[in-house]
């Protein structure tokens, strides 16, 4: 009852209450090595001395520990910077075997910021936080990774691998393809052929038509019960749209008459 009656009394007097400070200027801060990198959050229009501007991003090059004012519209905010970390991931190795390996030294934890050859990475594009042993997605196009070692909230100087471009492996020919008849159904069925798991599903044909229009995970493809001579062609599919040469299956009438018991 007493606060209701002093808001009264000082609303009465014509006192206003202080108004609230302005937010401070809304900013994503990060050290990468011997660089300081500030990107704007939303559209206000921001101002860092002593930082050069380019693609949405202030930087500046300063390997020491620094503090810089960040003015905005309404207000500013003073923001303070660690010294770098003057040493670089070691990669002991880097190779493509389907997927990317990576085997990593000097720190506890790494970022990999994945971009395009001869252009420079984004300090602020998606990443990949990784140990010092990774297996990741694979990846067939010409790409580079900056790895950049973590300690304390900061990162090192960035490190470069490149990987050229390189073609998608061609899934194994399916083995053993074989067909047993039941009622009025013919069963084909085959074997997969160990490919380190490239393939991804098969494709049927039937006297050259395509019966699958996309690939069946199932190693089994039922069809009506042919009426004399077919081939079946049975191809695996990997996952980059690669195709393995066909596996072929004849039937003659011979076949599907014993397999009937005729």
């Amino acid at each position: 009852m007493l606060g209701i009656v002093v808001a009264f009394s000082l609303s009465a007097c014509g006192i206003k209450a202080p108004p609230k400070p302005p937010a401070p200027p809304q900013v994503l801060v990060k050290r990468i090595g011997n660089y300081i990198y500030i990107k704007p959050v939303g559209n206000e229009k921001l101002k860092v001395k002593g930082f050069s501007y380019e693609n949405g991003i202030f930087f500046k090059k300063d390997k020491s520990s620094a503090c810089f004012e960040i003015k905005g519209a309404e207000s500013s905010s003073l923001y303070c910077v660690p010294p770098a970390i003057e040493k670089r991931p070691i990669v002991l190795k880097a190779y493509r075997k389907f997927r990317i390996h990576l085997e990593l030294s000097g720190f506890k934890r790494f970022r990999l910021y994945k971009h395009i050859p001869g252009k420079p990475f984004n300090p602020f594009q998606e990443s990949v936080v990784v140990g010092k042993k990774a297996v990741l997605p694979p990846d067939f196009s010409a790409f580079c990774y900056a790895i950049t070692g973590l300690e304390n909230g900061i990162e090192s100087l960035p490190e470069e691998i490149c990987f050229r471009q390189q073609k998608p492996p061609t899934p194994k020919t399916p083995q053993n393809v074989n067909f047993m008849v039941y009622k009025d159904k013919i069963y084909i069925y085959w074997e997969p052929n160990e490919d380190s798991g490239y393939t991804i599903g098969y494709l049927v044909y039937k006297n050259g038509k395509l019966l699958t229009k996309k690939p069946i995970h199932s190693n089994v493809f039922v069809d009506k019960l042919p009426k004399g001579f077919t081939v079946y062609d049975i191809q695996a599919v990997g996952e980059y749209n690669t195709k393995s040469k066909p596996a072929e299956l004849q039937i003659t009438l011979k076949a599907l008459k014993q397999a009937l018991g005729l």
